[in-house]
Parts: C-alpha cells; structure tokens; sequence
C-alpha cells in the first residue's frame, strides 16, 4: 500500500483541483442565473410600478386637463390597470401589497374628498414602499418627503418638517 501513496498523491491531487473548479464553475453559474432572474424580476415590478403609478401622475399635475384626468380615472378601472394590479399584489413584497391596498380603499371610500390629508399620507406611504422595493431599502426619507416635489406648502399638511 505504500509503495502506492505516492502515485495515489499524485493522481488524487488533480482529480480533486480538477472536482474543485468544477464545482466552482457550478456555483457560479447558479449564482449568475439567479442573478439574472433577479434583474428580469426587478425589471418586471418597475414597469408594473409605472403603470399603477402613471393615473396618479396625471391626477396630481395641476396643468393637466380635466378631460385627461377624467382619463385618468377611467384607466384605473381598465383591464389593463387591473393586470397591472394584479402583478404588483401577486410579485410585490408584503409591505408593497399592504400600502397599495391602502392607498386604494381610500380611493374607492371617497376620503380624498373628504380627508385629503389621509389620502396623501396613504399615497406617500405608497410611494415609499415602491423605492424601498426597488432599491432603496435603508432610505432616510420619510413618507412626506416623497411628495415634497409636487406640494408647494406640504408643511402646512404635515404640520412638521418633511426632512
């Protein structure tokens, strides 16, 4: 038997060099792929955000027409919309689902009417959960400071500072 330890040494370490890469070259194969899928996936939610975000951008412009708002409105309703819907509720994260089912019971119950400081609130809430989703998931913003851009006064609606 010792008189075969050194051709067992010598053949044993390139099979196992050999054992080695090729498990190396599996994982980082497996690993690329998943990284793949991942950047497909992230892909598939920023343009399902986009469309459930676009009626709103229309809602919110003070220059828009009301007949594009009308438009707006009618899109939520649309098929198209509800796919849409359907993709955030079945591939976002519980926190996304949550915050998008908010913001919309506020809609279908009538409070932007009635209390537009909640219906904000919930919308803001929203629109953070799509940058923690997305990318951002330590961000310092608060849910105000997502609509800093488009309200001249948010102060006077937050009653507190944004930052």
């Amino acid at each position: 038997m010792e008189k075969y330890l050194p051709l067992i040494i010598g053949l044993g370490s390139p099979v196992l060099l050999g054992l080695g890469g090729l498990i190396s070259w599996f994982l980082k194969n497996r690993k690329e792929e998943l990284q793949t899928i991942e950047e497909r996936a992230m892909e598939n939610r920023i343009e399902t955000y986009k469309q459930i975000l676009y009626p709103f951008i229309v809602l919110f412009t003070n220059g828009a027409e009301q007949k594009e708002k009308d438009k707006a409105t009618k899109e939520i309703g649309s098929i198209e919309y509800r796919k849409a819907a359907f993709n955030l509720i079945t591939f976002g994260s519980d926190h996304m689902v949550k915050t998008y089912n908010s913001m919309m019971q506020s809609f279908y119950k009538g409070e932007a009417e009635s209390n537009p400081r909640a219906t904000l609130e919930k919308f803001s809430k929203f629109l953070l959960a799509i940058r923690k989703d997305v990318n951002n998931k330590n961000t310092k913003l608060n849910n105000w400071a997502m609509l800093e851009f488009m309200i001249t006064d948010i102060e006077k609606l937050t009653g507190n500072n944004t930052k």
